[in-house]
């Protein structure tokens, strides 16, 4: 893989991720009280900025902005100290809930986000600065799996890329630099109703030659590539594990450059 001091946090969907812990566990059809709530820039690309920042290396924020949330994500985003390239589309940005309630797995509710269109990504694309391309997230409405597939060849080099379903499926197929999935999101791409694994993943990188990062919760995680490494994690206390996926794959870039 190509080596790059700067990463490029390509995100499509960008959002404002609001966390909420809530007082008791959550009940349907009841009223809850928030006791604490976070607020800040949202969105896969963000997440695996800010751990690439964290460890001392260099990153930027790009994606799509829209509206009033979209004044708030830039006034987010700097309150961090992290930078972005944006384009501005129609619409507003979409807000990601995140409820906690003591419970081991958060309760998510995801907006869909603003329409962005074939020529929207392209100016963003021409508008980026040298650095390893990582393109994070899922896909916003308006960009369907065939033109995500076109769209992928057309960055200077060839990304790195964090989906699932058909878009993880559109990335092998586009032949991209790496792809990062955990269990449940091979399964889905194979098409298996259980966790996919390491035989799994290995079958897919024998067939379309991409490097695969699979992450497998509590057990770590493996790279699948010519040679293969399986990494193990030490034992933590989970407390919220959204987003650890991303802050894996930011770590791993950064180990990289």
């Amino acid at each position: 893989m190509e080596q790059s001091a700067q990463i490029v946090a390509f995100t499509p969907n960008l959002a404002l991720g609001r966390t909420l812990e809530l007082q008791r566990e959550l009940t349907p059809g009841e009223l809850h009280r928030v006791r604490v709530t976070h607020e800040a820039a949202g969105g896969g690309g963000v997440n695996l900025a800010r751990v690439v920042r964290a460890l001392g290396g260099e990153a930027i924020v790009a994606g799509f902005l829209a509206g009033w949330n979209g004044r708030k994500f830039r006034q987010l985003l700097s309150s961090e100290s992290l930078q972005g390239v944006f384009r501005e589309v129609k619409g507003e940005t979409r807000e990601c809930h995140i409820l906690l309630d003591g419970r081991p797995h958060p309760t998510e509710v995801y907006e869909s986000g603003p329409t962005v269109s074939g020529e929207d990504w392209e100016e963003l694309i021409r508008a980026l600065p040298p650095g390893r391309i990582v393109v994070s997230g899922s896909l916003p409405p308006g960009i369907t799996t065939e033109t995500f597939r076109t769209l992928l060849r057309q960055f200077p080099s060839r990304p790195v890329v964090d989906a699932s379903g058909s878009t993880l499926a559109a990335a092998l197929e586009a032949e991209v630099a790496l792809v990062k999935c955990n269990q449940a999101e091979l399964a889905d791409v194979i098409g298996r109703d259980s966790a996919g694994g390491v035989e799994e993943a290995t079958e897919l990188f024998r067939r379309y030659q991409t490097p695969i990062l699979l992450t497998q919760g509590a057990t770590g995680a493996t790279l699948i590539d010519h040679e293969s490494y399986w990494a193990k994690p030490p034992e933590i206390s989970i407390r919220n594990p959204v987003c650890s996926g991303d802050s894996l794959l930011g770590a791993f870039l950064w180990g990289l450059a």
